[in-house]
């Protein structure tokens, strides 16, 4: 979970537009912190994997059926 989690981070930084700030506001970092807690949770207890690290367990297999 923890590179879906990282990557969530990222793409909610681009989308919120806030890449461009000096520095962060508390309240956006405690979001973000939040946010991912939750999201980490929840994906946890649903799930054995994150869908990311999910995708990157199936890569091989998906390159040898091309292969």
């Amino acid at each position: 979970m923890s590179l879906t989690a990282y990557v969530f981070r990222i793409v909610g930084i681009h989308a919120l537009g806030i890449e461009q700030l000096p520095g962060s506001p508390p309240h956006v970092l405690l979001g973000f912190l939040v946010a991912v807690t939750v999201f980490a949770t929840l994906g946890s207890r649903l799930f054995a994997r994150g869908p990311l690290q999910w995708l990157l367990g199936r890569a091989p297999r998906i390159a040898e059926r091309v292969r």
